[in-house]
């Protein structure tokens, strides 16, 4: 009851629509994570460990609308999965596993996008800290796969170079997708995510004296990534 009524609350914090309500499951869902008692876990074995990962991979554009003039020229679509290619994502994360189903993560991004249409490249640094869900008890899979959840949330640092400045913008990222960890020994993992990300107005800049008066709509993307991670202080099984 506890939990819906976060849901509640914050659900009527956000604005309505796609994002707002997106955003609004994700963080109840942190808060659902952290107010879960991992006590159990003292009942199996210690319980505690931390990872370093790193990913890459593809993220296409599935929508963004844009409009305004940039450098005095008006942009030459209203759709910015029109003016950038399909870009390249990268990830550094810190995690700790700290329950059989509830581990947290902070990770640093870089994704850019190569210009079509004689458009401007566009380039995005998130900062975000979120949550994975294992959907099996990491420490008693013997072989295959190993599920998870996972979301994350943080500011966006966007840039898009214009003659007059920087028509990015510092905004709001959020994530929420699936997950597979393919362990290799006890200190190495390989994974694979799938993650639909939004990226609320990266473009902004309202300059009318220079020529560049642009501002874009949320941006959604689908990454899809494959990364390694090196695992230390396991616990030892029982």
């Amino acid at each position: 009851m506890t939990s819906m009524n976060s849901y509640r609350t914050l659900k009527r914090t956000f604005p309505k629509g796609a994002a707002g309500h997106l955003l609004g499951l994700c963080l109840a869902l942190l808060l659902l994570l952290l107010s879960a008692s991992p006590a159990r876990a003292g009942q199996d074995s210690p319980f505690s460990w931390q990872s370093l990962s790193f990913d890459g991979g593809v993220v296409p554009i599935l929508s963004g609308p844009i409009s305004g003039t940039i450098d005095g020229i008006p942009v030459p679509s209203q759709s910015l999965g029109n003016l950038e290619n399909t870009g390249l994502d990268f990830h550094l994360r810190w995690s700790s596993q700290i329950s059989p189903h509830l581990g947290l993560r902070f990770s640093v991004g870089y994704m850019a996008f190569a210009p079509n249409m004689g458009f401007h490249g566009l380039s995005a640094l998130p900062l975000t800290a979120g949550a994975t869900i294992p959907l099996v008890d990491p420490r008693h899979a013997t072989g295959g796969l190993i599920p998870y959840l996972a979301a994350d949330i943080g500011p966006s640092f966007n840039t898009l170079s214009a003659n007059s400045g920087n028509a990015g913008s510092v905004s709001l990222t959020v994530d929420a997708g699936v997950g597979a960890l393919y362990p290799l020994s006890p200190s190495f993992s390989l994974y694979a995510e799938v993650l639909p990300t939004l990226i609320q107005g990266p473009v902004s800049s309202q300059n009318v004296t220079t020529g560049t008066s642009v501002s874009s709509g949320s941006m959604w993307t689908l990454p899809v990534m494959l990364g390694v991670t090196y695992n230390y202080g396991i616990p030892s099984k029982q």
